[in-house]
């Protein structure tokens, strides 16, 4: 089969199968089997695959009609100045995560230029990438990754040796705060599960039947795991420490309440995403 046959053939089995981006989709599959960059595939329409391209492009098809992830077909993903492997052990890196990267980054830069070795905690790490992430850009951080699910610190792991971190990024496993008992960091960040548990199953199929539902529960309205960090992280930072959360914007109405409660903090500064929709807040110990 040619190489126009074969994406033809995929694109259409994958509209049938209701995917979202048929086009694009095939396109990222064939690349990464041919080792093609987008240009050559529009230049080598009739060039013929080897019968085990063939078969390597239609298994992933396959895998990928049945709404399984791209990005876990792919075992990639990037995210920022990095690229991660990715598969069923923990939650996809979402483009909007690249929000609350770069404000810790602007914020460790701008606030905490002179400290030689600024301690960073990344609760939830799944696949690492927010620690990894900031690690890359702010050669000053040692970063915790901890996550309570060892599946997805197995992953983390093999995450922090591509990237060649092993001396700046560690591990800790537990349920928040208890991987680090009696520590204390200059900055906290966290994408948590944020997700009410009766909606997940409403999700899109690449979500609620493959990414780990660990990664995605934030319990009855999706706020437990605030309701938690925000309670805690003052005893986890230093003072003037800063800890920086991703949410949905409906979420950040109640954060901003249980932050004025608390008396801990600076009032809370709120970044929007690329939909002008609330995304990311942070604050300073006081």
């Amino acid at each position: 089969m040619t190489l126009h046959e074969v994406m033809l053939a995929g694109r259409n089995k994958l509209r049938e199968a209701g995917v979202n981006s048929p086009e694009a989709d095939i396109q990222w599959i064939v690349c990464a089997v041919t080792h093609f960059n987008r240009v050559q595939l529009a230049i080598n329409k009739e060039q013929l695959l080897t019968p085990a391209q063939v078969e390597k492009i239609k298994e992933w098809v396959k895998r990928r009609c049945a709404r399984e992830p791209l990005q876990y077909i792919l075992g990639n993903q990037s995210f920022m100045n990095i690229k991660v492997m990715t598969d069923k052990r923990a939650l996809i890196p979402r483009p909007e995560t690249e929000i609350l990267a770069e404000r810790a980054i602007n914020l460790i830069r701008k606030d905490y230029p002179r400290f030689e070795r600024f301690e960073l905690l990344d609760l939830c790490t799944g696949t690492g990438v927010l620690a990894l992430a900031i690690a890359k850009k702010c050669t000053n951080v040692y970063a915790t990754a901890s996550d309570i699910s060892p599946e997805a610190l197995s992953l983390a792991k093999e995450n922090i040796a591509l990237c060649q971190l092993e001396e700046r990024v560690s591990l800790a496993q537990g349920d928040l705060f208890e991987a680090v008992q009696g520590r204390r960091f200059h900055g906290i960040v966290s994408n948590p599960p944020y997700i009410a548990s009766n909606v997940i199953d409403t999700l899109m199929p690449e979500v609620s039947q493959f990414e780990p539902r660990i990664a995605l529960d934030g319990g009855q309205y999706g706020f437990d795991f605030y309701q938690r960090i925000l309670t805690q992280a003052g005893d986890y930072l230093f003072p003037g420490g800063f800890l920086a959360l991703e949410a949905e914007h409906f979420q950040f109405f109640p954060i901003r309440d249980l932050l004025e409660k608390l008396k801990l903090f600076s009032e809370p500064v709120f970044i929007t995403d690329y939909e002008g929709m609330h995304r990311v807040c942070y604050v300073k110990k006081l």
